[in-house]
């Protein structure tokens, strides 16, 4: 539960004076690609609260590289109203606030709220009064990842790709089938990653006809029927590159070293398996587009 004290924000007044008698009271809640602000309750210590005229909600993020506000807060007065049926306000974003906040965060992600509200008190004849409140709220980073899910992609890669693509059918398709990838990448098995990574490429393959794996350029005609023959040679090149890699480094081991009797494994850090990682969303991206247009 979020507690907002409220200031008269006047130019008769000052913070500094100005004891809080009234308090905005609420909880936040994610529900897949919103955030709901719940059990909003407006407190007056002091009994002389008579009506609300007006209330907006802001919020700015923790971070000082982003200026402006995040999202956008769908308050209403009616949630005051217990025969409304109304109980929660919307706070909305879209792909441009996450990928805004993905260039910046690191671990979990923090905001300030902003509250400004026109209400009435019985002081000094039903006075008219303006109130000002600020507080900060904070979500984990596992929260914020989950909440992130939803707008189709992964929050460590593609965060600059535009929202045009990160909202693509085909994005969100590819994004999906990579769980797995991703799961064993965040738990530090990149070799696991970059396998999963090369079996869902080899997915989109017809076995049926040519058993040389995704690394040869043919396996890929049925798929590339109706492209040009030089578009085509930059796809097939793509893909089978692309798949190489993940199987070079990811799946085999090295044939001409051993350690202690066995194999040794290709070297292989954590930036360099983020990397195919995030080449690997694109690939995937692609192919999904490519099997839908056939």
């Amino acid at each position: 539960m979020y507690t907002i004290n409220l200031f008269e924000s006047s130019i008769y007044s000052s913070h500094l004076n100005n004891n809080s008698q009234i308090t905005l009271d609420f909880d936040l809640r994610i529900f897949e690609d919103t955030i709901h602000f719940v059990n909003i309750s407006l407190t007056d210590q002091h009994h002389s609260l008579l009506n609300i005229f007006d209330i907006q909600v802001s919020a700015k993020s923790s971070y000082t590289a982003i200026k402006k506000t995040v999202g956008q807060v769908q308050s209403s007065l009616w949630v005051f109203n217990k025969n409304s049926g109304q109980n929660k306000w919307d706070w909305i974003f879209d792909s441009n606030d996450i990928s805004a906040l993905e260039g910046v965060r690191s671990g979990d992600v923090g905001f300030e709220i902003e509250i400004k509200a026109i209400v009435q008190i019985s002081e000094n004849g039903n006075k008219m009064m303006p109130l000002i409140g600020k507080e900060h709220v904070r979500f984990s980073e596992s929260d914020w990842i989950s909440f992130t899910r939803h707008f189709g992609y992964s929050t460590k890669f593609g965060m600059s790709l535009p929202p045009s693509l990160l909202n693509d059918k085909s994005w969100i398709q590819a994004y999906e089938l990579l769980e797995d990838a991703r799961e064993h990448m965040q738990r530090g098995k990149t070799y696991d990653a970059l396998r999963q990574c090369l079996s869902t490429i080899e997915s989109y393959m017809d076995y049926g006809k040519d058993r040389s794996g995704p690394y040869s350029e043919k396996v890929w005609d049925e798929l590339l029927l109706d492209i040009t023959p030089q578009k085509k040679a930059g796809i097939t090149g793509l893909l089978a590159g692309t798949s190489t890699y993940l199987n070079k480094i990811g799946h085999h081991r090295n044939s001409k070293q051993k350690d202690d009797g066995n194999l040794a494994t290709i070297p292989l850090d954590q930036y360099e398996a983020e990397l195919m990682m995030g080449i690997s969303q694109l690939v995937v991206t692609y192919l999904e587009k490519l099997r839908t247009d056939c």
